[in-house]
């Protein structure tokens, strides 16, 4: 009976190579690189599609398929800029998202440091019930939002948009910044609670300092989240002045329908812009 070696030895043969395992490398390499290449090709042609079309003339769209433009014009942005609602809209939507981002981590950061740290009947439990918001869809939300926003008065106001985008997205940031608060050491907090430090000494300057990675993370979350969302503008604005660019966008395509693709691809462009 043949040995364990003498066996590789002939699979190598005259060259010395292994190739049964050099065959299963390759394979492995191409079990992992071809679906992450279909992957990214599935995710990036659409916006480069896109931004090919921004770049063309109405006529070229339909002439010139393919994704270099023979021509390059600027016409499709300049018909954006030169709208009446894209300004305001922009800068909607940018004052939107960094108040969603600043009223989320203020919320977020007690709340997740109190779960982490404290120990309570019932803390496990309120924890999952934080995450039952994320489960309702945004429609199934946007009707009470609504009823709620005109008992209120609140109807057409940036700050309803940011505490309902704030209500969405909450959820979800205190559960990644439970996790990230409980793996900060609590050596830390009791040596300084030994020195006299009182608890929000302690969370100033030890545990907030070393959370900034996370809370960048939940506020470019949080960001993204009001950038995006459509339905609930849809639901909670009525006028042009308290309308972000999502809405704007599909207002735009409900007024010149596909005849204005240029525009509306540099309107979509301009409005992923801050995540590219």
């Amino acid at each position: 009976m043949s040995s364990p070696s003498s066996t590789r030895a002939r699979s190598q043969g005259a060259s010395g190579v292994d190739w049964p395992l050099v065959t299963k490398q390759w394979l492995r390499r191409i079990a992992i690189w071809v679906p992450l290449i279909a992957l990214t090709v599935w995710t990036v042609l659409p916006v480069l599609m896109t931004l090919s079309i921004s770049f063309k003339t109405p006529a070229a769209v339909s002439a010139e398929p393919g994704l270099i433009p023979s021509n390059p014009t600027l016409e499709g942005y300049l018909s954006v800029f030169e709208q009446q609602g894209f300004r305001g809209a922009f800068v909607n939507s940018v004052i939107v998202g960094i108040g969603t981002s600043l009223l989320t981590l203020a919320l977020a950061v007690p709340a997740a440091y109190a779960f982490a740290r404290f120990r309570f009947r019932g803390r496990h439990l309120l924890l999952l019930f934080t995450l039952l918001p994320r489960l309702i869809p945004g429609l199934g939300l946007m009707v009470p939002l609504y009823r709620l926003a005109v008992a209120l008065g609140a109807i057409d106001r940036l700050l309803t948009l940011i505490v309902a985008f704030t209500g969405t997205v909450l959820p979800l940031a205190v559960w990644l910044l439970v996790g990230f608060f409980q793996q900060i050491p609590r050596d830390l907090e009791e040596a300084a609670n030994v020195d006299g430090a009182a608890l929000f000494t302690r969370i100033r300057y030890i545990v907030l300092p070393l959370a900034v990675p996370a809370m960048i993370t939940i506020g470019v979350l949080a960001f993204r989240e009001a950038w995006n969302e459509f339905n609930l503008v849809l639901g909670l604005t009525s006028s042009p002045g308290s309308r972000t660019l999502p809405y704007e966008l599909f207002l735009m395509t409900q007024t010149t329908g596909f005849q204005n693709n240029p525009g509306q691809a540099a309107f979509a462009i301009m409005t992923i812009i801050p995540f590219i």
